[in-house]
């Protein structure tokens, strides 16, 4: 049986939603709540103004992200594995969510100011990721251990930017699940 979403959940799916349909944040609070089904009232209620929508949305992912972190820590697992999986799971859900990405993007290029939750994601990610390819490589280096980590990050968010089009511009499709995982395993196999 499926589980039933609050109206808050309903409102931050509806305009998640537009944003990944419309590939843009132009949307109205009127249009949420068409899709949502809900009242204007409950918009208010929760948020308030749009922007504090958007936020909602960012530190509702960002969370989930730093959930995937676990997979890095998986002491039953590689340090390959560990990262190929934590890839895998990320791309996964960005694909499913690509509106994520364009909120995350424009608040990342367009501002110089992170909230607390995007800076404890970036520091942990990169925590992780540095541990990781340290494990992996045997480096110890640390500004080479960065260049990598940022190298892993830009290879697998990239694409993302560009996930309507990514067989046009690439080749290939991300969202092919087969594909996705050889990208994966060439990503992780150019750091070493």
């Amino acid at each position: 049986m499926k589980e039933k979403l609050s109206k808050k959940d309903k409102i931050i799916n509806a305009a998640l939603k537009i944003i990944t349909e419309r590939g843009n944040m132009n949307f109205t609070i009127r249009e949420v709540v068409l899709d949502a089904d809900v009242n204007i009232a409950s918009v208010n209620y929760y948020f308030g103004t749009k922007r504090k929508l958007i936020q909602e949305i960012e530190k509702k992912f960002i969370r989930r992200l730093l959930d995937f972190q676990s997979i890095l820590a998986n002491p039953q697992s590689s340090p390959q594995e560990q990262l190929f999986e934590w890839a895998c799971t990320l791309i996964e859900e960005l694909i499913k969510n690509p509106g994520i990405v364009l909120i995350l993007s424009n608040k990342l290029i367009l501002t110089e100011q992170f909230d607390e939750d995007i800076e404890l994601f970036i520091k942990e990610n990169n925590q992780y990721l540095n541990s990781i390819i340290k494990k992996i490589t045997g480096i110890e280096d640390d500004e080479i251990i960065q260049l990598k980590t940022t190298r892993i990050n830009a290879d697998l968010f990239f694409p993302m930017l560009f996930i309507k089009n990514s067989e046009k511009i690439f080749g290939f499709s991300i969202q092919d699940a087969e594909i996705r995982k050889k990208y994966v395993k060439s990503v992780i196999d150019s750091i070493l």
